[in-house]
């Protein structure tokens, strides 16, 4: 997708980041049919701060949009 405006790139990026957690989460549940959403979430939360790039992440959620 080369057209569209930059918001609307921003938003599908985004999109299809939030696709592929749901197909990880879904993944984990396969694998794990009895964790609890409480260990489907601690799964979910690891392996997105173990991802490339993660460790560069803000630790804090930003306060500029609040």
């Amino acid at each position: 997708m080369t057209e569209g405006t930059p918001a609307q790139r921003l938003r599908l990026a985004l999109e299809m980041s939030e696709f592929g957690v749901q197909m990880y989460r879904t993944r984990m549940r396969r694998m794990y049919p009895s964790a609890s959403q409480s260990e489907l979430d601690d799964m979910v939360a690891s392996w997105l701060m173990s991802r490339s790039g993660a460790t560069d992440a803000v630790t804090s959620p930003s306060r500029r949009f609040v």
